[in-house]
């Protein structure tokens, strides 16, 4: 299963390395809350540190889109109804 969001978010932070973005809902139960802070690094987009702090002036507001697919783990049925963190998959 493939899902698509969009959410907005604002520069928080840039110091023309990382800019963080703190992300808000704007579709349903989701609407109007803080759903997060995402990090964007300059070096993964080429940038200069200039370019990277004109691109992402503090304070900027942004539309997001999000892609996330979910699958399911491969697991026994006795582990099905567990949390990773209780099979022992997450550390």
């Amino acid at each position: 299963m493939v899902i698509t969001k969009e959410v907005e978010g604002e520069v928080d932070s840039n110091d023309g390395e990382f800019a963080e973005i703190n992300t808000i809902g704007i579709e349903g139960i989701e609407d109007g809350r803080w759903l997060g802070t995402m990090q964007i690094r300059r070096i993964k987009h080429g940038d200069t540190r200039k370019d990277f702090l004109q691109r992402l002036p503090v304070g900027m507001r942004l539309r997001i889109v999000t892609t996330t697919e979910i699958k399911p783990i491969s697991q026994s049925p006795a582990d099905l109804n567990k949390w990773p963190s209780e099979t022992g998959q997450v550390q």
